[in-house]
């Protein structure tokens, strides 16, 4: 499925937002960035806002702390907030939502890793063995 021009401006914006935080961006179904969690997920909402989605009400009153994070659909089973992020320059907000959400992050490998991994794809690399006929 191809993304449309705003749904890749969206890609790019929202992916500059939580670079910091080593998130792992994604896509839904229709192509809009998306991070998921254990709890719940972040999702693009406008390129100033970031809507927080999750089935668990018991986050409601732990997510409803953060500052700046207002409500938008409650329902009885799941909700949705908006948190704005036009003025925040050390993402405290967001860092607190990604904590409680339990939000999938990217790994980033250290040196000693990268060459155990290397030593390793060399270790097994595949020797072509033809089954020997023995008749």
């Amino acid at each position: 499925m191809s993304r449309t021009s705003e749904q890749q401006g969206a890609l790019v914006i929202f992916w500059g937002l939580v670079s910091p935080l080593r998130l792992r961006v994604t896509t839904d179904l229709e192509g809009w960035p998306i991070i998921q969690g254990r709890v719940g997920q972040l999702e693009w909402h406008e390129p100033t806002t970031v809507a927080v989605y999750s089935r668990s009400m018991r986050m409601l009153a732990k997510l409803a702390q953060i500052p700046g994070l207002r409500r938008h659909q409650i329902g009885d089973t799941e909700f949705r907030l908006l948190l704005p992020l036009d003025g925040m320059h050390d993402k405290d907000q967001l860092r607190g939502v990604s904590r409680l959400l339990r939000l999938r992050t990217r790994r980033i490998l250290t040196e000693p890793q990268k060459a155990a991994l290397v030593a390793g794809q060399k270790r097994f690399q595949s020797h072509n063995q033809s089954p020997q006929s023995g008749a």
